[in-house]
Formats: structure tokens, sequence, C-alpha cells
């Protein structure tokens, strides 16, 4: 987006009223506002990169027929007041001399006023023009015109006219708000007037592009428990961008690469949140393989009892697939024979689903409470709740207090600034205790104390999930796991 001249284009096919001739060529003036002042002359540059058009058939209609995809030229009357009330950009635009415009409108208007004429009475051709380039780097789509008069339509304070509203309008809408600082009236006509808009589902991670498209469109316009549900459902189902590291051009358009540190945020909270699960599975493996007793029983079996477990759990981790044993040798990393063992790219909650499937294993009848799934499910079922309410993105705590509502600790320049003050010994603070957060959730689950909780237990640095029985060192074997 810019405001440099552009060579002609092809002529807008909106409804206008007025003509003006510019260079041999006759343009519609599309009336945002009848008694406007000011033209927009607008250049919306497409280019062979498009791959969305707004309506959503007229980009297969011209790839059927193997035409380039023109460039749109449109002009329109507006009100430049009305446009400096609501919008940074365009008080930049037009009412300051960095740009050149705001001369070149008031030495128009002085003119007017010297021949007794005003500029909302006069025909289009004698009002200051100015120029602006639309680029299609940020969407990739074709007849972004049709958003921008509806954009101006909304800031004047008329209903849009473009029928049938859907997904592609809607983001390039947000997308454009944002680009020309008029996110304020334009969030408030989206939640009112579209405020029961069907979003599509998002069933599977076929249907990313478009969930991340509603991240964008809930985040701009501030709509606060859908941006919370929808940056929890990519959090827990993962992304295709985040599981490679090479550059793809489908990535190119911003719902693929979230503002505001969003991208970064949700990244890192899925990271997180498999590392913490990771550790639960960890933690349970290293106690069966430590000298510690688990067994509580205290009979002759109870050895017995340990060794069963341990073998049943290792079976059972390894035929849900989330668990590799690695042989001690050394393995080059070229050797074609040997399989490295791939990160979990699934959906969390299914992961989830797969360690609440630990079977009650007994070695005899004795044993009818033993073994991992008595012990695990407490913290699963924590760990559900704090996924249920947490992680997702609350706006107004990301644009308020970003740094309290990240997950992302930001560390201090070396030699600058203080140390963060701290209350007891900082190895405590990155320590979560599963026994004693769980008790203080359950005196005060409310919004903020589940947020909290979230965000203690997934960005620990160390996770103590059961009391320690005995004091005794454990063996220092570590299984390797595949998060």
């Amino acid at each position: 987006m810019s405001s440099v001249p552009v060579p002609d284009t092809t002529p807008i096919t909106l409804e206008g009223g007025a003509l003006i001739q510019i260079d041999e060529t006759e343009y519609k003036v599309v009336e945002i506002r009848a008694t406007g002042d000011v033209i927009f002359d607008v250049t919306f540059e497409n280019t062979n990169s498009c791959n969305k058009s707004i309506p959503s058939d007229a980009i297969q209609k011209l790839r059927a027929s193997r035409g380039t995809i023109p460039s749109v030229r449109g002009l329109y009357r507006v009100y430049s007041q009305t446009l400096k009330n609501h919008s940074k950009y365009f008080t930049r635009l037009l009412g300051s001399d960095a740009f050149g415009e705001g001369k070149s409108i008031k030495d128009i208007f002085d003119g007017l006023a010297q021949s007794n004429l005003k500029p909302s009475e006069v025909e289009p051709g004698r009002l200051p023009r100015i120029k602006i380039v639309d680029e299609d780097d940020a969407t990739r789509t074709m007849g972004r015109e049709v958003v921008f008069r509806d954009m101006l339509r909304i800031i004047h304070g008329a209903e849009h006219i473009a029928k049938p509203v859907n997904m592609i309008y809607l983001s390039v809408l947000a997308i454009m708000a944002d680009r020309y600082d008029c996110l304020s009236p334009v969030s408030r006509y989206v939640t009112g007037t579209f405020g029961s808009f069907r979003y599509p589902q998002t069933l599977d991670n076929s249907a990313e592009e478009v969930l991340r498209q509603k991240i964008l469109i809930f985040y701009r316009t501030n709509q606060a428990s859908r941006l919370a549900a929808a940056t929890k459902e990519l959090i827990l189902r993962g992304s295709s961008r985040w599981a490679t590291f090479t550059e793809n051009p489908a990535f190119s358009t911003a719902w693929w690469d979230l503002p505001d540190g969003l991208e970064a945020e949700l990244s890192h909270r899925r990271a997180s949140i498999l590392r913490t699960i990771a550790s639960l599975q960890l933690h349970f493996l290293e106690l069966y393989t430590s000298r510690n007793r688990q067994c509580s029983l205290g009979y002759d079996s109870s050895p017995a009892c340990d060794s069963f477990q341990l073998g049943e759990m290792i079976k059972f981790f390894t035929r849900k697939g989330l668990l590799s044993l690695i042989p001690f040798q050394a393995v080059s990393p070229e050797d074609p024979e040997y399989v490295w063992p791939e990160p979990y790219v699934g959906d969390i909650e299914h992961l989830i689903g797969l360690l609440r499937q630990c079977p009650s294993y007994q070695l005899d009848k004795n044993h009818s409470h033993c073994g991992l799934r008595t012990r695990i499910l407490p913290a699963l079922e924590y760990i559900r709740d704090c996924i249920a309410t947490g992680i997702g993105i609350k706006v107004m705590r990301w644009k308020g207090d970003r740094a309290t509502h990240s997950w992302i600790r930001l560390k201090p320049a070396a030699g600058r600034g203080r140390r963060p003050f701290t209350v007891g010994n900082e190895e405590d603070v990155e320590t979560f205790d599963f026994e004693k957060s769980r008790s203080g959730m359950e005196l005060g689950a409310n919004s903020f104390n589940t947020d909290n909780s979230a965000k203690v237990m997934f960005t620990a640095k160390k996770w103590i999930w059961t009391p320690n029985r005995v004091e005794e060192a454990a063996w220092p074997t570590r299984p390797s796991l595949k998060f």
C-alpha cells in the first residue's frame, strides 16, 4: 500500500455515478458520500500469485479462460473529515504535508473558495484526487475493490453492499481495516452487523487455513470468546507451518503469519503443553526404573509388582507409538536402515486420550490399585482442565499486557536492567508441584486463576507429579521419548 502514481489499469466495474476521464479512459466514480470533498484514486494491484477472489468463482473463471489477472482501478468520492475522525492513516494522508497530498487538497479548496464554490457541491472532476496503491501481498485475493468500497461505507456510517459475505471477504476486511488504521468502526460493524455470521466449522487439519482466517478476524475485531476458542483449537491441532522449516509460498498471506507475536506464541504454547505431557510420561518411567519401591503394600511380591508394572508400562507406551527405545551403540544419522523417532504432530486431546487408555494392570488379586493408571489419571484430568479454559489467547490481555499474558519468557539484555525480584528460591518459581497446584486451583476456579494455573504448569522447567515415597537416588536412566 502506498500513495505513489501508478499506470492506468482496468477500470472498476462497481456501480458508480459521475464519470471522470483520465488519460482518455473514463472511470465511474463510486459515491461513498454524495457530498464528499475528495476523490480516492485507488489501484488494486493483482498478480499471478492471487489464488482467491471476491466473488469466489471469479478466479476460476479467469483461469479457465487462460486470461491474465488484471489490476483494477477505482475512484471513490469520500468526505475527508469523516475519514480523519476514524483513521490516523487518513489523517496523515489527507491532513499532513508529509505526503504532499495535504497541500494539494488545501490549494484546490482555496481555488474553489475563490470561485464561491463548495467542495461538497462541485462535480467530481474538480475535486482533489488522491492516489493510493493497494497491493495483494497480504491476501493474494482479487476483487479487493469490493471490500475497500464497503470499508469506506462503514467508516461513513453506511451499510455494506457486497453479498454474500464469506470468510475471505471478512478476512480481507480485517486486513484492510488494520492497514488503513480504521479498526475501531470496522470492529463495531463486524461484531454488530455480522454478529450472527456462521463461521465455518474446522473439524480437521485440512481446514487449517479457514481456522487461521477466523483467528485473524477475531483478533482484529476483538471477539474475545471466539478468539480464545479458535487459538485453543490451533494449539491443540498444530499447524502445517510449524512442522516445516522451508519457505513455502502458500504461507505468504497474512493469516499464515499471525500478527503481534501470535504466531510464535501459539507455536510455543503447543510445544510447552507437549513438553509437559512428556514429562508426566517420563516421570513414571523414571520412578519404575529407579531403586525406589513403588508398590506401597509392603508384600514380599512388591518388587515383582514393580517389575511387572514397568514391563506393562513400556509395552503400552510402545504399542501406542509414544515411546522409542534407542540402543546403547552409536548410530550414524546417515544410516538408512535406522528409523529415528519422529516428534508427535497429532492432536493433543487425542494424545491425552491415548494415555487415558492405560489399563489397570495387576500382578495378582492383591495388587488391585498398583500401577500407572491410578497414578496418572488425576494428573491427566488436571491437564485437561487447564487446557479447557487456560490456553487460548485472551484478546484484551494480549493487547493490554502481553508480557504478563505471554508464555514466552523474555530474557533481559546482558548488563541492562535489574534482576526480577522473587520471593524464595528461583528454582521453586520454575518448578510445578502437582499436589499443591491442584489444591490451589480447587479453592479458586475463576478465569484468571485457570489461566495462571495453566501458565505455571506448562511453562515450568521441572515437574513434581507425585510425592517422593522413599528418599533414595534414582538410577541415571532416561528413556527416549517421541515428544
